[in-house]
């Protein structure tokens, strides 16, 4: 008898125990199922609010968007205005017409290019288009844009020229030609050959815009002479990017090493080359190469 009323003891405390579990577990149950509700119920409220509220813009917001708009595209405009008038205008004119130009604005150069003093410009210079003086005649439909190269190369040679660079040594252009094989000339003396800058099959193809025309100019100079070239360059009326910059030391550097400081006594002693400290007879030359991009804004 003392047995069963222990075994009913514990048997009643275990049930006891699972329903306290139980009851535990429903109690979390109901609190989860509740925070969900209220996230869910959250969620619809503000998806309401939001299919509710306008689509569209309030009007003084329509009519401040549009007068920007308007002036944006005045001012685009304005822009590419200018951008056209400052372009190199291209010319009309036939094969041999372009050979002359080449012919006579090539010799201009090589005498602006004396005057500056010096060898700065070597014999027999052909500013990159060395295949037409003397060599053979350009094609009809590439006289156009040979005519638009050669002006951009003489405007840069001009300002190079004007900066006082020691010398030019080359000059590349971007070969658009199919065929390089021109017909040839019938007159004229033959040039030495230089080695030419060659596009990529998408440079082959015919454009009416031309938007971009690449070049090479390697000169040597001082560290004046290549930042006034790159200030001019920056100031043309025509829209020059340099793209790379290249600049090598030609030789060692010729400034003297700092010494230590001396009386007047010992200054006036010094003969007058030995008191020199800066100038072009001291300056080390720099050899340098740019990489330029031209561009047109025929097509815009």
């Amino acid at each position: 008898m003392k047995n069963r009323k222990i075994v009913i003891a514990v048997a009643t405390g275990v049930v006891f125990l699972l329903c306290l579990a139980g009851l535990w577990f429903a109690y979390g149950a109901y609190a989860k199922s509740s925070k969900v509700k209220d996230t869910l119920g959250g969620s619809f409220k503000q998806l309401q609010t939001i299919y509710s509220e306008n689509p569209f813009p309030s009007k003084p917001n329509v009519d401040v968007l549009r007068s920007e708009g308007a002036w944006l595209t005045n001012w685009f405009q304005s822009l590419v205005a200018e951008m056209r008038m400052a372009a190199v205008p291209t010319e009309d004119m036939s094969s041999s017409g372009f050979i002359q130009k080449l012919q006579d604005i090539s010799v201009e150069l090589q005498r602006k290019a004396a005057a500056e003093g010096g060898k700065v410009l070597p014999d027999n210079f052909a500013f990159g288009f060395d295949q037409y003086l003397g060599r053979s005649m350009p094609k009809p439909e590439n006289v156009k844009r040979l005519s638009l190269q050669f002006a951009m190369v003489e405007a840069i040679t001009r300002e190079i020229l004007d900066s006082h660079v020691s010398s030019i040594s080359q000059i590349e252009r971007e070969k658009f030609e199919v065929d390089s094989a021109e017909t040839p000339a019938a007159t004229g003396r033959r040039r030495p050959t230089a080695p030419a800058a060659t596009a990529g099959p998408a440079a082959a193809v015919a454009d009416s815009g031309y938007p971009r025309q690449h070049f090479s100019f390697a000169f040597t100079g001082d560290e004046r002479a290549i930042s006034e070239v790159l200030s001019r360059l920056a100031k043309m009326p025509m829209f020059v990017v340099v793209t790379e910059i290249k600049i090598d030391r030609q030789g060692r550097g010729l400034l003297p090493r700092p010494e230590k400081p001396a009386t007047e006594a010992d200054k006036m002693k010094k003969p007058a080359s030995d008191r020199v400290v800066s100038g072009t007879e001291i300056a080390p030359l720099l050899k340098t190469q740019l990489q330029v991009d031209v561009y047109t804004f025929e097509g815009v």
